[in-house]
């Protein structure tokens, strides 16, 4: 069920990779174009990066990040383990991504149980 998911995600004009990474597990699922294998460390890193603006600022938690420089990548905490991360071209239509990761977040999270 995650596969078809993420593979709607990666028809989404742009996508060329839709995974779900967990602090816990590393990488869940993913869909994308052939000998193009998920960004995993910078995944993990921006993660990390997002949970530690609560301890070094007043912010709180970040719960999305995007990124158009050279390539686009949206990710967005999707639970306290778990985020979905989208990244392709960089005239990628980003606000399409999110609004289907938004509209798919209860699909998705139903399929993680």
């Amino acid at each position: 069920m995650l596969q078809r998911i993420l593979a709607d995600f990666s028809a989404i004009s742009g996508v060329d990779q839709a995974y779900i990474v967990s602090k816990r597990d590393g990488l869940v699922a993913a869909v994308g174009a052939k000998r193009n294998l998920p960004n995993l460390d910078h995944a993990q890193k921006l993660v990390r990066a997002m949970e530690n603006l609560d301890a070094k600022t007043d912010f709180g938690r970040g719960l999305e990040f995007w990124s158009e420089r050279g390539s686009t990548m949206y990710l967005c905490r999707i639970s306290e383990d778990a985020s979905i991360i989208l990244s392709g071209k960089k005239d990628g239509q980003i606000a399409r991504w999110r609004h289907a990761v938004d509209c798919n977040l209860t699909m998705v999270l139903a399929a993680m149980r």
